[in-house]
């Protein structure tokens, strides 16, 4: 009796545990105060976007702040800040981050930054019932001193 108690206490507390475990991750993961993160935080860049392999581009801004990063260009559909991860090899700083939007799915943002220069690469998914879309994006861009 007492043993199917216990085991009745564990089925319905472990995934709390495993909620609070995963939040706790993810705050330790962009938290503000690690000094990766901190590296490129408040710091912003100025470039141009564009669809891999094709001609067209256009301006976009991306943003590190407060253990965020952010698409600037991306906001006008949808995707909105979200954590991100830093690796420093040097003076060059690797991130990701994926920015989600409730209704054209995830940008999986993968960069460098070296000095005052940015480049990087996203994927945008967007799973429908009908299948799923995958494009392939490029940014290249220059530190701005600008307001974030």
């Amino acid at each position: 009796m007492r043993v199917g108690v216990v085991k009745r206490t564990l089925v319905y507390l472990l995934p709390f545990g495993c909620i609070w475990m995963l939040a706790g991750l993810a705050a330790f993961a962009a938290d503000p105060g690690r000094p990766e993160i901190a590296a490129l935080n408040g710091k912003q860049f100025v470039g141009e976007t564009g669809e891999q392999g094709k001609g067209d581009h256009h301006a976009d801004t991306i943003v590190f702040k407060d253990g965020k990063f952010r698409s600037l260009d991306c906001e006008n559909w949808g995707f909105g800040p979200a954590p991100y991860s830093v690796e420093q090899r040097g003076e060059t700083y690797s991130f990701a981050s994926t920015l989600v939007s409730p209704h054209l799915g995830t940008l999986e943002w993968k960069g460098t930054i070296a000095g005052d220069k940015a480049n990087g690469t996203f994927r945008w998914t967007h799973k429908r019932w009908y299948g799923t879309i995958r494009r392939d994006y490029w940014f290249k861009g220059t530190r701005s001193p600008g307001p974030n």
